[in-house]
């Protein structure tokens, strides 16, 4: 049911991880001159997928799709590990069932795939499994599997970092011994840092090779430093998270029984004083998940609160399958949650968001439906809502057959940034996204419009592309950007191109 997705188009994000690993392939450098703010994570493991599966779009249903499986094998072997077989195939079957895109989010969770959580979520559960091992026996493949995957997490997010203290702390909070042996706390503490540090310093040395260390320290610290706090509130802030906790508690299954085993596991912290096996480790992800979102800033976007699947999956499965406690009222309130949870899925139209969704995907495959109308189910178009996967494909189809494989382009826009990869064109400017450099408020001159009409104009791009963004979730950005074309500097700089053609919401200027 997943699979069929391959024929969805790429969402804004994943277009512009595409975009920039596109150029990437064809010589360019990270940061460089393809700039986004993301960490080198997702751009290695999006380079990695295109050079398997083929440089189109449907790679990245195929990473989100090994992505899945990977994290309910990892479920299914860390309940199992803790607890049962049982239990591990719930949590597993839980996992696997519940977070289907199409199910989830809306057109067919198109935005919300194979993006930098998803593989976190990857890295923290391995990283839990190799901390069961360690409490089992300190074997060096637990000690290294543990610090290589924290190292790994860090290169997507660098707070993914905060999972892991409370993971390590449970995992030496046992005396453990290995077959030479007894071993100190401190030796594998050690050990795990400094498998911890080997990727990440890996990634800095290529980074240094490439003479673009400073630009990414820009990217990732400097750049994300101020985007998390620009407009962030503690007060208002804590109202929309409580908000879109319980917006999450009442409409998915996952999120109201992992409530419901929250409560359960207070139960139990308060009649043995204690906590382990499958809720320890449960609590500990999901505490680290929490603290993920929050340091993420004032955004609560989809993608944030997908990280907390996992944990609730696991705790869930606990919940639903423990039988160490056996009283009727127990009982009940299991077979309570389990009802719970099938009604929500049967209010909600669990299968029919899926069939839909599924039907559309294969009807396309098959050459049942046409592609143009297919598209027109991802955005839309000309309704003025922005986003639409029709025209962004009538855009990338129109550049790829009125340039030449060596010509650039260069778009003022977000929401089409997917062309340089769709058309196989370079982009003749390194800030894939408008809302970098307008309205310009980082605080770094190469960061306005000015600087990046300067350098277009040295660059003369075959082609200037003006995207209308009409409204977005920053109003503000959107009339900066729509206002661009009226801009005396952009006036100036479109005194050498002439106005070519106009495709939805994308006005396109030709170099004359």
């Amino acid at each position: 049911m997943r699979i069929v997705a391959v024929a969805e188009p790429l969402g804004i994000d994943q277009s512009l991880w595409a975009s920039a690993v596109r150029g990437m392939a064809r010589g360019q450098r990270l940061y460089a001159d393809v700039w986004e703010q993301r960490p080198p994570g997702i751009y290695l493991t999006y380079l990695a997928g295109f050079s398997i599966f083929g440089w189109t779009s449907a790679t990245v249903v195929w990473l989100d799709v090994v992505a899945s499986g990977a994290t309910s094998a990892i479920l299914y072997a860390l309940a199992s590990a803790l607890g049962s077989r049982r239990t591990g195939a719930v949590a597993a079957a839980l996992f696997a069932v519940l977070t289907m895109p199409s199910w989830l989010y809306s057109y067919g969770g198109f935005l919300e795939r194979a993006v930098c959580e998803t593989f976190i979520v990857i890295c923290v559960g391995g990283a839990a499994l190799s901390a069961v091992r360690l409490r089992q026996h300190a074997s060096h493949a637990a000690t290294w599997g543990f610090g290589l995957l924290a190292g790994a997490a860090v290169l997507f997010k660098p707070n993914a970092a905060l999972y892991f203290p409370g993971l390590l702390i449970w995992a030496l909070a046992v005396p453990v011994t290995s077959s030479s042996g007894r071993r100190s706390r401190m030796a594998l503490a050690t050990e795990v840092a400094v498998a911890a540090s080997i990727v990440p310093l890996l990634v800095v040395t290529w980074l240094w090779h490439l003479g673009v260390l400073a630009d990414a320290k820009t990217a990732v610290v400097d750049f994300n430093r101020w985007y998390v706090a620009v407009g962030f509130e503690p007060g208002p802030y804590a109202v929309a998270l409580w908000r879109a906790i319980k917006l999450r508690g009442t409409t998915d299954p996952l999120w109201l029984a992992g409530g419901i085993a929250s409560i359960a596991v207070l139960a139990t912290i308060v009649r043995e004083r204690r906590l382990t096996g499958v809720p320890a480790v449960a609590v500990i992800w999901g505490a680290g998940t929490f603290l993920m979102i929050v340091v993420n800033g004032k955004a609560l976007f989809n993608s944030y609160f997908s990280q907390a699947f996992a944990p609730l999956a696991l705790l869930t499965a606990w919940w639903l399958t423990d039988d160490s406690n056996g009283s009727r009222v127990r009982r009940a309130l299991r077979l309570a949650t389990a009802i719970l949870m099938v009604a929500l899925l049967a209010r909600r139209g669990f299968v029919a968001r899926i069939a839909d969704s599924a039907g559309a995907d294969a009807a396309v495959l098959r050459g049942r439906l046409d592609a143009a109308t297919y598209l027109e189910r991802f955005g839309g178009y000309a309704n003025n809502r922005g986003y639409s996967a029709r025209a962004n494909d009538e855009l990338a189809r129109y550049v790829a057959t009125h340039t030449l494989p060596d010509e650039r382009i260069y778009l003022f826009g977000i929401n089409g940034a997917g062309v340089y990869f769709q058309s196989d064109r370079l982009t003749a400017h390194r800030f894939l996204r408008v809302n970098f450099f307008v309205p310009g408020e980082f605080p770094d001159p190469v960061f306005t419009l000015a600087a990046v009409v300067r350098d277009l104009e040295a660059r003369k791009p075959r082609y200037l592309i003006f995207e209308t963004l009409h409204a977005t979730s920053d109003p503000k950005v959107a009339r900066a950007v729509d206002a661009l074309p009226e801009q005396p500097m952009i006036r100036r700089l479109l005194t050498a191109y002439d106005l070519d053609t106009r495709i939805e919401d994308f006005t396109l200027y030709r170099l004359r």
